[in-house]
């Protein structure tokens, strides 16, 4: 099959090799410094290896004062990091990709403690939603300072090598700011009018312009929709954008999204791959004739329909890319079926990042420690036994098979997927089911024997007589001993999920965790359900740390929009006759109505079944959901490093 995504195409004056770019992402890598490292390097150009025609490292701060996002964060400021990005970039050129400097002001969108405790900077003395902290308003000679900044930045780039630079106007930084008519209340040149909102901007790109050389690329990352009211307008997004190819920008990149509305720009799972940014960058493709490039959710399916549609010249991944490096090179192989997808559970990419951590993936917890997780032959193969067929138990005997090991993989279940296959059969995680798919063709591909519907007993291992062992047996649905008498009563999350039992219109589901929110919104939506949520704390979702706030936002923005009533501060009592009685904080009573009340308490690591393996082998290992509940990027995480400590 051929792709229009593997075609070449010319943005401003070179010749990509395909249409794929390397969407620029926080890596947590860089050098505390700002420098970049050995670390970031590889990891760059792990992407070229593996076909990526355009990098976009992540962006550089143009100065050392205000624009700071947050800690570690890639500079170009000085002339001191030219050593660093000029071995970046040749890495990446030596590999046949291109590479263009992404040059960023965070405004507003900052903390003074990124920011060596200044306050931070916009267009007006605004307050900014998440932190309440209010800008400083630029004045003129402040205005030109940054300017200058980015002119300068530009030439840095220029002289380390990069084959251009991109203007970042979006995710609601500094230049996103001077564009919005929320964010800029000035009333001089640089207010007002759509015209006057650009000036900034344009001034910008006309600095850059007399200090580079004419075919260097200048692109700008725009952000077409701030998805907040007051924000730009369609008709300012169409006006702004021809400005642009007015005064020669090579390519226009679109994104959507600021930080009050995040989710937009790194979209988690629970809102459809379709509800992307095409159609802004269709309406941008309108209006200009310069390439165009979008990002957002996008993968091979729906990156190749886009530019067979004419709706963005080039597709922009990030997480995609991430889960799997290789996968332009796997395209161009006709190998669509080994390319890891990626999942969007944001776990171990976006989600760490915002927690100052380094950037990993639920799904391929090898990127970016190249020196220490690279895949090779094991040096001496031997005999692997996984116990367990969920997530955690597949990757490992997918990983140990294509190290050279002879693994046998035993799941008592007549399927693979522990409980990410009824999760995955709810319509909003139907990521997961590309997932769970590409496990078991990698299996059957490695060569793993499956050992279906077999309980693994100690006999069985004796047997079998394994050099490893790897115990993943998972984890149970919690019921607590006080309502054990009540058990025949109650459904678990797993019958509901996968359709297993029929429930009255009426249903209650007591917790308010993930694994019980997931389901209410499964039976509102779905089975067109009154559900309501009862929570034993003060509020659902507080299992979900700040790195989780994309899914957090989304969640209870679905929730709220599916009727679920939530009640918290109420402790599940007893419930028969279709009467839920419930404890509240004072000890006193609460009776509701429910045909059927849905357990999801949260799940508990099924230890007793790990103990029976104990010494059965010179090595035994226990990974995933045995050693506590907990989510698919452990799972992966303790696959990899049992696998790699033999």
């Amino acid at each position: 099959m051929s792709y229009k995504l593997l075609e070449p195409t010319k943005v401003g004056s070179i010749t990509l090799r395909n249409r794929i770019v390397l969407a620029p992402m926080g890596t947590g890598y860089t050098s505390t410094s700002g420098s970049t490292n050995k670390r970031q390097i590889d990891y760059l150009t792990r992407f070229a290896k593996g076909g990526v025609a355009l990098i976009i490292p992540e962006g550089q701060d143009v100065d050392d004062k205000e624009s700071g996002v947050m800690h570690n964060t890639l500079s170009i400021y000085s002339d001191c990091f030219l050593a660093g990005l000029n071995e970046m970039v040749e890495s990446v050129k030596d590999e046949g990709a291109a590479i263009i400097a992404q040059i960023a002001h965070g405004g507003l969108q900052t903390r003074p403690e990124y920011i060596h405790g200044l306050q931070p900077v916009a267009p007006s003395a605004v307050a900014y939603p998440f932190t309440g902290i209010v800008a400083k308003e630029l004045d003129q000679r402040k205005i030109n300072e940054i300017q200058d900044a980015f002119a300068d930045s530009a030439l840095r780039a220029q002289k380390a090598g990069f084959d251009g630079i991109e203007i970042h106007g979006a995710n609601g930084y500094l230049l996103t700011e001077f564009l919005s008519p929320r964010m800029n209340l000035r009333t001089d040149k640089y207010g007002g009018s759509i015209e006057n909102r650009a000036r900034m901007i344009l001034e910008i790109y006309e600095k850059i312009r007399a200090k580079t050389n004419p075919k260097f690329i200048v692109g700008y990352r725009l952000c077409a929709d701030e998805h907040v009211p007051g924000g730009i307008t369609s008709e300012d997004v169409i006006a702004f954008v021809k400005m642009l190819e007015k005064v020669g920008v090579d390519y226009i990149h679109v994104t959507s999204g600021i930080h009050e509305t995040i989710i937009f720009a790194a979209p988690p799972m629970y809102i459809p791959r379709e509800v992307n940014n095409l159609h802004l960058s269709e309406m941008v493709k309108k209006a200009v004739t310069v390439p165009v490039m979008c990002a957002g959710s996008l993968n091979v399916e729906i990156g190749e329909q886009a530019i067979c549609e004419g709706k963005t010249d080039l597709a922009v991944i990030g997480r995609g890319l991430i889960a799997d490096p290789e996968l332009p090179l796997k395209l161009m192989e006709g190998r669509v079926e080994d390319i890891r997808p990626c999942i969007r559970g944001n776990n171990g990419c976006v989600g760490r990042a915002l927690m100052g951590y380094q950037l990993s993936c639920e799904v391929n917890p090898g990127i970016g420690k190249d020196e220490v997780m690279t895949i090779t032959p094991a040096k001496v193969p031997k005999k692997i036994m996984v116990i367990g067929g969920g997530v955690a138990g597949m990757e490992a005997a997918r990983l140990a098979a294509e190290r050279g090991h002879k693994v046998i993989l035993v799941e008592r279940e007549k399927e693979l997927g522990g409980h990410v296959l009824e999760t995955a059969a709810v319509e909003f995680k139907k990521d997961l089911k590309p997932l769970l798919k590409w496990l078991k063709t990698q299996l059957d591909k490695k060569g793993v024997k499956l050992r279906l519907n077999t309980e693994a007993t100690p006999e069985l291992v004796k047997k079998e007589k394994p050099d490893v062992l790897i115990i993943a047996v998972g984890s149970d649905y919690i019921m607590p001993p006080a309502l054990a008498k009540y058990a025949p009563n109650f459904l678990f999350p797993k019958e509901v999920l996968l359709g297993q039992k029929q429930m009255g219109d009426r249903v209650v589901v007591a917790g308010g965790g993930l694994v019980g929110c997931e389901t209410a919104l499964h039976i509102a939506e779905s089975l067109k359900k009154k559900v309501i949520i009862v929570e034993m704390l003060d509020d659902i979702l507080l299992e979900l740390g700040f790195g989780e706030i994309f899914t957090l936002m989304a969640l209870k923005d679905r929730l709220q929009k599916a009727g679920v009533e939530i009640k918290t501060g109420l402790t599940l009592k007893s419930y028969s006759g279709n009467k839920v009685v419930c404890t509240d904080k004072t000890g006193k009573d609460v009776q509701l109505d429910a045909d059927s009340v849905v357990l999801a308490l949260g799940l508990q690591a099924r230890q007793d079944m790990v103990i029976q393996f104990k010494g059965l082998a010179p090595q035994v290992f226990k990974i995933g959901d045995c050693v506590e509940a907990r989510k698919i990027y452990h799972s992966f995480r303790e696959a990899w490093k049992t696998v790699f400590s033999f």
